[in-house]
């Protein structure tokens, strides 16, 4: 029992080490849009009210898990159909507060500029709008290029009570199973650690 009870203690202990609990947001902030969001971003398509960034085409096998509709920090809006941009998206759920998840950022830029050749896009997502200007410095201090956007009520479905919390999707807008048999990484993990998950996926 008490070895048990020691094994217990360690793993949270690894998991409280590697991710940042999410009591500071357990209801994140940016919960804006509580209409359908399929709805949402239908009615943008088809009124063609503003320009939805995307690149490529999207295939005739696209048929998302989860539909979004949010924009980055200038104000360019974006949604699912990113996904039919890459072969592979990482969708990483960070926030400026979380040590751990500005700590990692650095080898997931390194991750993006080395397999992006390959088809991985990565996709930052945050919520906290209260610190933009720390964000701006963590942005320009880990020399991000990948995507970055703000949270909204869409993504609530991959909340986990932690940050980093990551999930990808592959080019259909399939939220993908991971080795583990999970459809998400809590907490950071190493440069080494994201190569193996992504080469991995992108077999």
């Amino acid at each position: 029992m008490k070895k048990l009870i020691s094994v217990l203690l360690s793993a949270s202990l690894i998991l409280g080490l590697a991710s940042c609990g999410n009591a500071k947001n357990t209801k994140r902030t940016r919960d804006r849009d509580e209409e359908d969001p399929t709805t949402a971003a239908a009615y943008k398509v088809e009124k063609g009210d503003e320009t939805i960034l995307t690149t490529g085409t999207v295939p005739a096998t696209f048929s998302p898990d989860f539909t979004f509709s949010t924009t980055d920090r200038d104000g360019n809006t974006y949604d699912e159909r990113i996904f039919s941009s890459g072969m592979l998206t990482m969708v990483n759920f960070w926030e400026p507060w979380c040590g751990p998840c500005v700590n990692e950022m650095p080898d997931i830029e390194k991750l993006y500029e080395n397999y992006k050749d390959m088809g991985l896009q990565v996709v930052g997502v945050y919520s906290e709008t209260s610190m933009e200007n720390d964000v701006t410095q963590i942005l320009k201090d880990s020399k991000i290029q990948y995507l970055i956007l703000n949270y909204t009520s869409e993504f609530d479905q991959f909340q986990t009570g932690y940050v980093p919390t990551t999930i990808f999707v592959n080019r259909n807008g399939q939220v993908l199973t991971l080795p583990d048999g999970e459809q998400s990484v809590i907490g950071s993990q190493s440069y080494d650690e994201w190569a193996t998950t992504v080469e991995y996926l992108l077999k």
